[in-house]
């Protein structure tokens, strides 16, 4: 199996994760609800962000907190099997970089603590950015059983065309 088999994999458990954590706690849509109405998610993203939040997420809180609970799950198992995997790793991207910007985007530290550049949910949208176009990371998914099946959609499902 290659390594980039591997990475989406990997990205798609911690997208599993988080959406069967969200899944098995029933109080997590009004906990979300609640935290937005605090100015959680909202007091450390960065204006443009902000802007979004406080018009569209505030006053969809419960939808949207069903919308990430499912989407976070669907992105795991797109992800693990290999299902429209480039549908799932834009989803990824989009999704990681709404929650890292939620959560304040790039912080440079203070001179006091570690800077924290790099956080979890930048990585896991960085190597969704590479998911996205690398064939490699399509091996072993079932994008890849569809594609010899129906050659003229390799470019879509797989980045690469098919062999005749």
């Amino acid at each position: 199996m290659r390594a980039m088999t591997w990475v989406r994999i990997l990205v798609g458990a911690v997208w599993l994760n988080g959406g069967v954590e969200k899944l098995l706690n029933p109080d997590f849509p009004q906990q979300f609800v609640t935290s937005l109405e605090a100015g959680g998610f909202i007091s450390q993203a960065p204006p443009f962000f902000q802007n979004f939040m406080e018009g569209f997420v505030v006053p969809n809180a419960e939808l949207v907190a069903q919308l990430v609970r499912f989407g976070e799950l669907a992105l795991g198992v797109a992800l693990i099997l290999g299902l429209l995997t480039n549908l799932a790793a834009l989803g990824s991207v989009v999704q990681g970089t709404a929650i890292f910007l939620s959560q304040g985007g790039v912080g440079l530290g203070s001179g006091l603590g570690s800077p924290e550049f790099l956080t979890i949910n930048l990585l896991v949208a960085l190597l969704s950015l590479v998911i996205l176009f690398s064939p490699a990371a399509k091996v072993l998914s079932i994008d890849e059983g569809l594609s010899k099946r129906r050659p003229g959609l390799s470019p879509l499902l797989v980045n690469h065309r098919g062999r005749r």
